[in-house]
């Protein structure tokens, strides 16, 4: 069986753990002085739980969220929320039909620099925008697909470069566009390393605002990641934003220029990983939230996490049957 985890451990909350590998449970459980299970049953059974937050295997995270919604316990999935729209909106109306609240990681948005860029598209700085590009130049070794018991080399179970490293860029694409898409068409292969994921590829994507997206993906970079970049060009403007985890501007023009300005590169940081700081922010946000009721808005919930879903699934299917593939995928 594939290594799953499951984690309930924030802040003001008493905390417990599950892993399905013991060794693993017992060293995390330790490390953090909280109770382990090994079966997931058991601790829905075992514990009155206020939120489990799921990592596990991407495939995985509706079934397990489910599972908890339908007890009445809150829910944190890691990203993507799921690997399957259908199964995502079973997770979405489950939660929904419980009362419980659900909430999709994708803490990129929480960076400071990302935060000035969506308050500039706010403040119609750009005027009309034309173009976003994303642009991801990474590099991912066979150990990285082998480990775990290897799921993330399984299509059924992870998905490659689009869903496992590029759905934060896709999922800012769409959220700072701020538009839905119509359109997509997409080209993805495998080569190097014998996965059923793909490697690398490169999309288009029509949005509803006449804005058009592209995406320039790949985890076969040599010799190592050297560009995580989203670029966004309009009629009075043009910003980009790279470095490990859109952490650096590394372009910011604009045809008129406002007080602040010749601060923005001061929000510039450098995270130790690809995952950036965002993490504790979201966990900051969340607790405050169930706790005091505060903020709930700021928080990126089950629909917005939907939405890079919805996208991933429609760039599959235009991969695999070489045609544009028309959103949305379902309609009311």
């Amino acid at each position: 069986m594939n290594t799953i985890i499951s984690r309930a451990v924030f802040l003001d909350f008493d905390g417990v753990l599950f892993d399905t590998v013991r060794e693993r449970a017992d060293i995390w459980a330790d490390k953090n002085e909280v109770k382990a299970y090994y079966d997931f049953a058991d601790m829905l059974a075992g514990e009155e739980l206020d939120l489990v937050s799921i990592n596990v295997p991407n495939r995985l995270h509706p079934e397990l969220g489910v599972r908890a919604a339908e007890q009445g316990v809150h829910v944190i999935c890691e990203k993507p929320l799921g690997t399957r729209l259908a199964e995502v909106d079973e997770l979405i109306a489950c939660c929904d039909k419980n009362n419980v609240k659900l909430f999709t990681v994708l803490q990129n948005r929480y960076n400071e620099t990302n935060k000035l860029l969506k308050q500039s598209i706010d403040d119609k700085r750009f005027g009309q925008i034309h173009t976003c590009n994303v642009t991801l130049r990474w590099r991912r070794g066979i150990s990285y697909y082998q480990e775990d018991d290897g799921w993330r080399g399984s299509r059924d179970l992870a998905g490659g470069v689009f869903t496992n490293q590029a759905v934060h860029y896709i999922d800012m694409m769409q959220w700072l566009i701020g538009a839905p898409a119509l359109t997509v068409y997409s080209k993805m292969d495998t080569c190097v390393h014998p996965v059923a994921v793909e490697t690398h590829g490169s999309a288009i994507i029509k949005f509803g605002n006449g804005v058009i997206g592209s995406l320039d993906l790949t985890n076969l970079n040599y010799p190592d990641d050297t560009e995580g970049s989203i670029t966004l060009l309009g009629e009075k403007g043009t910003v980009k934003i790279g470095g490990k985890s859109m952490n650096q501007i590394l372009e910011w023009n604009f045809q008129e220029s406002i007080p602040g300005d010749e601060k923005v590169f001061d929000s510039c940081f450098n995270p130790p990983t690809v995952y950036g700081f965002g993490h504790q922010e979201f966990y900051d946000r969340v607790t405050r939230f169930l706790l005091n009721g505060e903020g709930e808005n700021g928080i990126i919930n089950g629909l917005e996490g939907r939405k890079s879903v919805e996208l991933l699934e429609a760039l599959y299917l235009s991969s695999e049957q070489s045609r544009e593939v028309t959103l949305p995928l379902y309609r009311e």
